[in-house]
């Protein structure tokens, strides 16, 4: 081991970062490196920290024990997958309970946008999203909260 080698091991270890490697789209990569510059970032890794440590912030919010409304938005292909869109419909009837609104839209080029307003808590809720991000097809499933006063 050269010492640069051992001084980035080393480097690492008394940091305590971790590595880990993703693939994301190219397009969606140029968005992440012109964003990341015009906010001051420093390079893409501290730029995936910060919305790591968001997302988490914000998803651990959400775990408390009280009902909340929750939005879920559902963005699907069917040039990915014709079925995609029937298989989101039998997740949210199988819900149906929790469910107080569902709202399909065709965008055009394949693309349909679905939102599911739910009442429930975050256990039923984790469940949900696993399953709709299980669909082929599913582009991406977004999930927003609000905690309900009782």
């Amino acid at each position: 081991m050269n010492l640069l080698s051992w001084f980035l091991h080393y480097n690492i270890s008394v940091t305590g970062l971790g590595v880990i490697s993703i693939s994301i789209p190219d397009s969606l990569l140029r968005r992440v490196d012109e964003i990341a510059e015009s906010l001051g970032f420093t390079g893409r890794s501290e730029f995936f920290r910060e919305a790591v440590r968001r997302m988490l912030d914000q998803l651990e919010s959400m775990k408390g024990e009280m009902h909340r409304i929750f939005v879920i938005t559902i963005l699907s292909d069917h040039s990915v997958y014709p079925g995609s869109d029937r298989r989101i419909l039998e997740v949210i009837h199988e819900y149906q309970p929790v469910v107080r609104a569902f709202y399909h839209q065709l965008l055009g080029d394949g693309l349909c946008i679905n939102v599911a307003i739910l009442e429930t808590q975050w256990p039923l809720l984790s469940k949900i999203l696993r399953d709709l991000r299980g669909i082929k097809g599913v582009v991406d499933v977004q999930v927003s909260g609000l905690a309900l006063r009782g």
